[in-house]
């Protein structure tokens, strides 16, 4: 049995962000805090179905959650590769094969560079979409972008789909970048919008406290780890057409370490 890691981590710098202010960094602890702000609750867990949206007349909120074989974790503490990482299972706990994959990305970014810098940001959709066709091209769009101003030859990235009480699906992301070529987030956050929002309001981006680590990868990785496994927690996912995929993540190889 492993015992609960409690201590805060020390040895790296965050940055607070908001759409309405520029971000700067802070130093010292990272705070662990809640994704949501919900107050806690407990959940009753079913082996078929581990959660439903609020239901009512509509046919979207009825909309029935695809089956999958992926295993459920409910341990605050996850091995990949020989080496424990403190994560955030509470609640619906965590689908294990997002998690890994996740882990694996930002080990091979590590590997790579050296420095990195981790940035967490969620879309938002007021229409409910059978596909993941404009998560695509939001992607498409920003990483060109991307690549050519910051001069990225590599993207490491991880998004989750979920839809709960709402009638549209939403999505939650991380991406893992060169720490070299990029340390703040003021220019990031406006290709995000650009590439995801429109005129009519129906797409947006909302604001997420200290969304961005930065700094020498060991030194970050143990809070990086536990904020971005909310990607894989097992509430709200499945809900979805069959052509659907519930997540997506890079797939970076290993490499030689390009650190400086």
């Amino acid at each position: 049995m492993y015992e609960t890691a409690s201590k805060r981590l020390h040895g790296f710098d965050i940055a607070e962000l908001t759409q309405e202010s520029e971000a700067k960094p802070i130093q010292g602890e990272a705070s662990y805090f809640s994704e949501t702000g919900d107050k806690s609750r407990l959940f009753l867990i079913s082996k078929d179905a581990l959660d439903k949206p609020t239901s009512n007349n509509s046919s979207e909120a009825k909309r029935k959650k695809k089956r999958n074989r992926k295993t459920v974790v409910f341990n605050d503490i996850f091995t990949h590769n020989g080496r424990d990482y403190r994560v955030n299972s509470a609640k619906s706990g965590l689908y294990a094969e997002i998690l890994a994959k996740i882990i694996e990305q930002f080990e091979l970014a590590s590997q790579k560079w050296g420095r990195v810098f981790a940035i967490r940001f969620d879309l938002h959709s007021h229409y409910y979409s059978g596909d993941n066709k404009r998560i695509t091209l939001f992607r498409k769009r920003l990483f060109q972008r991307l690549k050519r101003e910051y001069g990225f030859s590599e993207i490491g990235f991880c998004w989750v789909r979920e839809m709960e009480k709402s009638k549209a699906q939403h999505y939650h992301w991380v991406l893992f970048l060169d720490g070299n070529l990029i340390r703040h987030s003021s220019r990031i956050n406006h290709m995000i919008k650009h590439a995801w929002e429109d005129e009519t309001g129906a797409y947006h981006v909302p604001v997420i406290k200290r969304p961005f680590y930065f700094g020498k990868a060991e030194d970050i990785a143990q809070d990086v780890i536990y904020r971005v496994s909310y990607l894989a927690k097992a509430r709200g996912k499945g809900y979805r057409d069959k052509q659907a995929k519930d997540y997506q993540t890079s797939r970076m190889k290993k490499g030689a370490n390009h650190g400086r």
